[in-house]
């Protein structure tokens, strides 16, 4: 009878602890969130009346990016994204070759952070053919690339609106929804971050068209007139698959588009 009444008053402890930590959690959750999304108000036009998740209705399309004062809170940002019908509106920094996973756990203005800042891997060109940006999956607020997780889903990627790619050099760029997919963490097939030319970035997305879990309807048609792609990966929150990824890529035709190296 004492080592139950023990065993429950020790289990009991523990709930009251995970249930503490979990506050915490969602707490900071809260705060990070909060902080994005007023950043998202000063600096990218953005208009919060119409709730979490975006359309292109709730901004003002000729509206750009205040880069003087985004840059003045952190000068390695390289461009801001959003996504239209979902939560994603977020700036994005530059990874360094020497710690390329720096901002995973860095928050935008510097600080140690559970869900980091998105950043574009070292080895892309924001004004490149292919452009791959990195961003946590958040637990208990829907920002950064909470809305992402689900994209590999068909029913979410057919939801799922334009991505705008806004950068200092060349303006926005928008790109459509082509496919997405839940890969294991490791697949070195899908782990592509040049493309030589417009052939070479076709080549890859008609492969990816074939591995994916979504598609759009017009998929081909949109892989084969490409010209520029965004990949976004994060964790996918599927259950007991902890080392799988949501890859969810974007593409847009257009001009004048520097090569990459």
């Amino acid at each position: 009878m004492r080592l139950a009444r023990a065993l429950t008053a020790f289990l009991s402890v523990v709930g009251l602890s995970t249930a503490a930590l979990g506050v915490a959690a969602v707490a900071r959750d809260g705060v990070a969130a909060a902080s994005y999304r007023e950043l998202a108000r000063e600096v990218a036009a953005v208009d919060d009346r119409a709730g979490p998740s975006r359309s292109a209705d709730d901004r003002d399309p000729q509206a750009g990016v205040d880069w003087g004062a985004l840059l003045a809170q952190n000068d390695e940002v390289c461009a801001w994204l959003r996504v239209d019908g979902t939560t994603v509106d977020v700036p994005v920094v530059a990874a360094e070759g020497d710690d390329p996973d720096a901002w995973l756990y860095t928050d935008l203005w510097g600080s140690p952070s559970e869900t980091g800042v998105p950043y574009l891997d070292h080895r892309c060109d924001p004004e490149g053919r292919l452009m791959v940006v990195y961003g946590h999956r958040t637990a208990y607020e829907s920002y950064l690339f909470h809305d992402v997780s689900p994209l590999y889903e068909q029913g979410s990627l057919d939801a799922v609106g334009d991505a705008t790619w806004q950068t200092p050099v060349s303006g926005t760029l928008t790109l459509a929804p082509l496919c997405a997919a839940s890969v294991a963490m490791d697949d070195g097939r899908w782990q592509r971050f040049t493309a030589a030319d417009e052939k070479d970035l076709r080549a890859w997305l008609s492969w990816a068209l074939e591995e994916a879990d979504a598609t759009r309807s017009d998929a081909a048609a949109c892989a084969g007139s490409a010209e520029r792609a965004l990949v976004l990966v994060t964790c996918n929150g599927r259950a007991y698959h902890p080392e799988t990824r949501t890859v969810a890529v974007f593409v847009a035709p257009g001009a004048g588009v520097d090569g990459d190296s």
